[in-house]
């Protein structure tokens, strides 16, 4: 199995959970404006419920990863793992609103269709960056733990043990 090196991986996992911080930001803006200017329904407040909860919990995310100098703890596995599902889910609430017919009818009716499919755009961003930073994480696993180079036989000790060990 391939791995990843520890600073690859802190790398690549930092700059993935501030980008993922960035767009979150972005969807926090154009969701929270549709919702103040326009009517709205539940998928704009579930928009708006997954955006800001990224805001709060990623702010350590990227400082994370460099705490330790021996070696790299994937300290946002499980929460950038999650947290991708659920920004798939919002990605496909806002495909299924804007993509199948004319996007001006749908909530938030009299909103402008490209401020919706930017919307839209900046949910998938989250869900990619965060599904790569899960990637990340994995191969950095790989990484600790032992190879074997040359399989050996698995050499077992004899049943009558008691000849080498002086007991009867």
């Amino acid at each position: 199995m391939v791995g990843l090196s520890h600073t690859a991986a802190r790398v690549v996992v930092s700059a993935c959970n501030f980008i993922s911080w960035v767009s979150s930001i972005i969807v926090v803006g154009i969701t929270g404006y549709l919702i103040n200017n326009y009517t709205n329904d539940m998928r704009l407040i579930y928009w708006m419920v997954i955006s800001t909860m990224t805001l709060a919990f990623w702010i350590p995310s990227f400082i994370l990863p460099w705490l330790s100098r021996d070696r790299y703890h994937p300290w946002y596995f499980p929460l950038n793992l999650i947290f991708s599902y659920l920004w798939l889910t919002a990605f496909i609430f806002a495909a299924q609103a804007y993509n199948r017919g004319p996007c001006r009818f749908d909530s938030p009716r009299g909103a402008r269709c490209s401020l919706k499919r930017a919307n839209e755009a900046f949910m998938f961003i989250p869900f990619f960056f965060m599904l790569v930073a899960v990637v990340a994480d994995f191969l950095a696993r790989g990484e600790d733990r032992p190879t074997r180079t040359h399989p050996e036989k698995d050499v077992r000790p004899s049943a009558d043990t008691s000849a080498t060990t002086g007991h009867v």
